[in-house]
């Protein structure tokens, strides 16, 4: 008599990886490991998309698709990537050093900062600062022929740019006019990068400096012989350039620079600019990502905050996560019907919702995340599918309770814990191997990522020639 045979059906997995759980305490629908494939909406698992066509890139890193241009950072030098095959780019800044750029666009132009350099990328590709260079201090003012009244004279003057932008003022110079006459202030060298010298000044005695006169920037002096009349410099007086960050974004009207535990803002609509008394919050540690969504901006530093309403300057912070995130790792939810971001943190990946909400859905599947300070986010879109990948620092691990049986098959079949792979619209999670990518970006169409050596195409069904090892394991 010949033994029955059972059949036995392995799978959907709609919940991918659960390495809380020892193996005899998965359910079904989890799995103990799943390597190099990527979950399906249907709870499937395939294995991943390989990397080929290398092109060879030293010391690169900050690849950025950011509006309508793909940028990087190669050998300390920032530019434009203006052709993959061959390899060109337009320089924007050269000298910088090796740490990671963070990128925000607005109106077409890239803006960027590394925390200790800044600028941004103009539509032509050109290379231009935060804000207009200010002019040096007004030095040498004196009396001269004239009707103006004796009195106390407050002067202070701005460089403009071809484009009209201002920059903040040079400090205020106070001059006692003794008796009637004009007054003469000898200009400073002009600032590089500057077309004219706005001239402001008050009436005798008087507080408020209005506009005298705009003169280019090759003009040695201005004689002020009558009252001014035009737009008040107000705050400007007291705006500085808003200091670079390593994570920099926009929300409602300002630019957002975070740099480490000072989280600073600029002037509404003046974005290269801020107010040094007001414009500045204090976290109490150092920062790490920012996330803005319509009703206000996500924050994580020790732990992460929600600073509600369209205006940080006036938002209350609200405590969501006791716990801070990964740099580098924040992507857009491109699925959802109202905008949600997300990022990475030492629970996995977290949606921060446009109300302010938070959730973590590898969390709440099971999934110990690996630990790790930095990384790099890329969201997939192939197939009717979305995915996220991240791309981890190289001292990601998992430092947390995992089960013994999910460490053993992790060492069985690669121990590799720097890359998680999470589906967008189940929270499945998978991890790849041998996928160390410090960025991720989109040119022509076509999916790239950068290493050690250099831009990768993220296509194909091997690595380079290599035969992808993957293996999906049901704990049985």
């Amino acid at each position: 008599m010949s033994a029955k045979q059972k059949t036995v059906q392995l799978g959907p997995w709609k919940k991918g990886i659960v390495n809380s759980k020892r193996a005899d305490a998965l359910a079904a629908d989890e799995l103990l490991d799943a390597l190099n494939v990527d979950i399906g909406d249907d709870g499937s698992a395939r294995i991943r998309s390989g990397k080929s066509q290398t092109q060879a890139v030293e010391a690169a890193h900050s690849l950025v698709s950011a509006g309508p241009k793909t940028l990087i950072c190669q050998g300390g030098s920032v530019g434009v990537i203006t052709s993959m095959w061959p390899f060109e780019t337009t320089n924007l800044r050269s000298g910088l050093s090796a740490a990671r750029i963070s990128y925000a666009e607005r109106g077409g132009e890239i803006w960027w900062s590394n925390g200790t350099e800044s600028g941004r990328c103009n539509a032509d590709n050109s290379d231009h600062p935060w804000t207009v260079p200010a002019p040096s201090n007004i030095t040498t003012v004196y009396a001269g022929v004239g009707t103006l009244p004796p009195g106390t004279y407050r002067i202070a003057i701005t460089h403009t740019s071809a484009d009209g932008e201002e920059s903040h003022a040079s400090d205020i110079y106070s001059y006692d006019l003794a008796s009637t006459g004009s007054i003469v202030v000898t200009l400073p060298a002009a600032t590089a990068g500057a077309d004219d010298f706005h001239v402001y000044c008050t009436v005798a005695d008087g507080k408020v400096l209005q506009l005298y006169r705009i003169v280019s920037t090759a003009t040695g002096s201005v004689t002020i012989t009558a009252a001014p009349t035009g737009n008040e410099l107000g705050r400007r007086a007291f705006l500085r350039p808003l200091p670079p960050g390593d994570a920099i974004c926009f929300h409602g009207g300002r630019l957002l620079s975070l740099s480490g535990e000072f989280l600073y803002y600029s002037d509404p609509y003046d974005y290269g600019l801020y107010d040094p008394a007001t414009g500045v919050i204090t976290l109490g540690a150092s920062g790490s990502i920012m996330a803005s969504v319509e009703s206000g901006v996500f924050v994580a530093a020790d732990r992460t905050w929600f600073y509600a309403g369209a205006d940080i300057a006036i938002a209350d912070p609200i405590e969501k996560l006791a716990f801070g995130a990964s740099s580098g790792t924040v992507f857009d939810h491109p699925t959802t019907t109202s905008p949600v971001v997300g990022w990475y943190s030492d629970e996995g990946i977290v949606f921060g919702a446009a109300d302010g909400s938070v959730t973590l859905p590898q969390r709440d599947k099971g999934f110990i995340a690996p630990v790790a300070t930095s990384g790099a986010s890329w969201v997939r879109q192939r197939d009717g599918m979305a995915h996220v990948v991240i791309s981890l620092d190289g001292a990601a691990s998992y430092n947390k309770q995992v089960s013994t049986d999910f460490t053993a098959a992790r060492i069985r079949y690669d121990d590799d814990a720097t890359c998680v792979c999470m589906n967008l619209a189940n929270g499945a999670t998978s991890r790849y191997a041998s996928w160390y990518f410090n960025s991720y970006a989109n040119f022509d169409g076509d999916e790239y990522g950068l290493d050690s050596v250099g831009l990768r195409l993220l296509e194909g069904s091997n690595d380079d020639g290599t035969a992808i090892q993957a293996a999906v394991d049901c704990g049985l």
